[in-house]
């Protein structure tokens, strides 16, 4: 592989026995996936370096080769200086009561007076830990004044703003500052792009396409295919498939394509449990589409499987949990929803997520419906919009809760004249927006309403719109509806 600066940056700071263990292997490598596992393999099959463990064990995180690390732990777990390196890979797999390990480990390092980088090290190991489950574990601000202070002490630590940027988007996002995020992530990729550090371009471009897929599809899909084209080329790092694939499938559901979306999350998933890594997202995601798409058996299952990925977060399990709690309703589950909603109000509210008190306030729209009180329904998912519209992302929840009150607004009318100005609203957004998907609910919705109107001649129009949308956009999730309608003739 041609030399990259994810690499070759440490080699101002390092002895000249490590720096040409890394060149060596470098330059055999077929790409930086490969140098991963070749560095592994040396540290395992031989007697190797301190210095020369501490880059194998740096590298694999950055490719989140887990299982090599655990490999690496068996061997050389005692060296105090891997310690912090090795404490955060446990916590970054779920081992969250390590972060107090990160910290003392790292802290009797310090306390040595290391080299200036070594310190920052530490420094930011204390950080990105704390950071990983920010809110929820506060960052020291004396650690943040170090690493700031330590950055600016010499221009050779520059390329430690990568780093710092990450982390500080991630708490932009967390506290609710969108152009705080946005501003740090192009800091962030500028830095990255100086330093040729191709992982972190590609992980910033990844991120970038997360925050702009609800207002810039193509914009996007652009971001997407670079990053594809640096992990093909130069990285080889099967998550950073999974994450482009996890995006590509989020980009397909805003259009409302749920089956090609749910294709390529399975995928993530199979991709993340051959590594060793969390599927939790990806997993609420598909319990989010399966439900959807009207199969709320398989979607409470991978709200189970959601629940599982996230014991060790306990705040985040309110959304594994909702999910749970939704798939039972359309499961006409409705006491045990109501006894799983009733217990899980408290920590939703407590959690401060403003995103999960959306979601609570759209499953509780969903309960009141199937209960009769359209009234409450309304007023329950209407607050639910709100504050997804506030919070200017999330895009495709928006539309999930349009759909949804589109349903209360049609099924709670009692005139022979049925008006659903949501109904509306989502069926100028499919078209002005391309969401094919979308608008194969809405005439799903006004299947339903030709069919509530006795009205055969619409209702076999729009039976023939659907099949040819169907096939044209290849929504395979429309095609059970079709029999149905059919019977209703």
């Amino acid at each position: 592989m041609d030399p990259i600066g994810t690499i070759t940056t440490y080699f101002q700071f390092i002895d000249e026995e490590t720096k040409n263990v890394l060149e060596s292997i470098m330059i055999e490598a077929s790409d930086y996936y490969d140098f991963v596992n070749r560095l592994g393999e040396l540290v395992l099959n031989t007697d190797s370096p301190v210095m020369v463990v501490y880059f194998a064990i740096h590298h694999a995180i950055l490719a989140y080769e887990y299982k090599l690390i655990d490999q690496i732990r068996e061997k050389y777990g005692e060296h105090q200086i891997l310690g912090p390196n090795l404490f955060y890979a446990s916590v970054y797999q779920g081992t969250y009561e390590d972060v107090k390990k990160v910290h003392e480990l790292a802290d009797a390092i310090l306390a040595t007076k290391p080299e200036d980088w070594i310190a920052l090290e530490m420094n930011f190991m204390k950080f990105e830990v704390d950071m990983s489950n920010y809110p929820t574990t506060m960052y020291q601000t004396s650690t943040m004044d170090k690493i700031r202070e330590l950055i600016d002490s010499d221009p050779r630590f520059d390329f430690y703003e990568t780093t710092l940027n990450d982390y500080l988007s991630i708490r932009a996002h967390s506290d609710g500052d969108a152009e705080g995020r946005i501003r740090c992530i192009n800091k962030g990729l500028r830095i990255a792009e100086k330093f040729d550090d191709r992982v972190r371009v590609a992980h910033f471009l990844i991120r970038k396409a997360n925050v702009v897929m609800n207002h810039d599809r193509a914009e996007c899909r652009e971001l997407l295919e670079h990053a594809y084209r640096i992990v093909e080329t130069d990285l080889g790092i099967p998550t950073n498939y999974a994450e482009i694939l996890d995006k590509l499938g989020i980009l397909d559901a805003i259009r409302g394509k749920f089956d090609s979306a749910i294709k390529r999350l399975l995928e993530v998933v199979s991709i993340r449990e051959r590594g060793g890594t969390d599927t939790a997202n990806a997993s609420f995601f598909l319990s989010t589409l399966y439900n959807v798409i009207g199969d709320p058996e398989t979607g409470l299952e991978w709200g189970l499987m959601t629940e599982d990925q996230l014991q060790s977060r306990p705040k985040l399990i309110n959304r594994a949990k909702l999910n749970q709690i939704w798939s039972l309703i359309l499961l006409k589950r409705l006491t045990e929803a109501q006894v799983l909603l009733d217990s899980y109000r408290e920590p939703v509210l407590k959690s401060g997520d403003e995103s999960q008190l959306a979601w609570l306030h759209f499953v509780t729209g969903v309960l009141e419906m199937k209960q009769g009180d359209f009234s409450l329904a309304a007023t329950s998912v209407e607050q639910g919009l709100r504050i997804y519209e506030r919070l200017g992302w999330a895009f495709i929840m928006e539309l999930f809760f349009l759909h949804q009150l589109a349903k209360i607004e049609i099924y709670s009318s009692d005139s022979e004249e049925i008006i659903s100005p949501s109904l509306a609203i989502l069926e100028d957004k499919a078209l002005s927006e391309d969401l094919p998907g979308f608008l194969g609910q809405v005439l799903l919705l006004k299947a339903e309403i030709a069919i509530m109107q006795h009205d055969e001649a619409v209702l076999r129009e729009i039976i023939s719109q659907l099949q040819s949308l169907s096939e044209r956009e290849n929504l395979q999730f429309l095609e059970p509806h079709f029999d149905s309608l059919l019977r209703k003739l």
